[in-house]
């Protein structure tokens, strides 16, 4: 799997998964990452998955998304469903080459789950092009430099 750059990294968050959007993502239902479901934050008290996953925006919004596993396969191909997390998809007007990443702000002792839709911005630094932070702005989506 692609990995997003490196300057999403921070001594501040501990990272639960990031991934770049594929076509499924963005269209139908979100793939979660298989190192997502091996995180304490997603289980709950025995042990088991939670079937809905609170997570906050960059403005405080909740999003849950409900967590889909399918049983007595051998892959499981867990998802977001499609009617929890498209909404998240179309506030924020995420597109392709766009990328999401799920952590947890290490001071925050409520250990809320937090997401962020990030983007390619248009310039070079360091011989690289650096994710921003992708933010709704009436209808459509702007960015910002992302500020993990």
């Amino acid at each position: 799997m692609t990995k997003l750059d490196p300057e999403i990294k921070s001594d501040s968050i501990y990272k639960l998964c990031e991934k770049p959007l594929t076509k499924t993502d963005l269209e139908h239902q979100f793939i979660v990452p298989s190192e997502f479901l091996n995180e304490p934050a997603v289980l709950n008290e025995s042990g088991e998955f939670k079937q809905k996953i609170t997570s906050f925006d960059q403005d405080g919004k909740e999003w849950t998304f409900r967590l889909s596993i399918r049983k007595n396969e051998i892959y499981s191909k867990p998802t977001f469903t499609p009617a929890s997390w498209r909404p998240f998809v179309k506030y924020f007007g995420l597109r392709d080459g766009d990328g999401v990443i799920f952590y947890i702000e290490k001071d925050d002792g409520a250990r809320k789950i937090q997401i962020r839709g990030l983007r390619k911005i248009n310039c070079m630094l360091l011989g690289n092009r650096p994710w921003a932070e992708v933010k709704k702005v009436e209808n459509q989506a702007s960015t910002s430099h992302y500020k993990a």
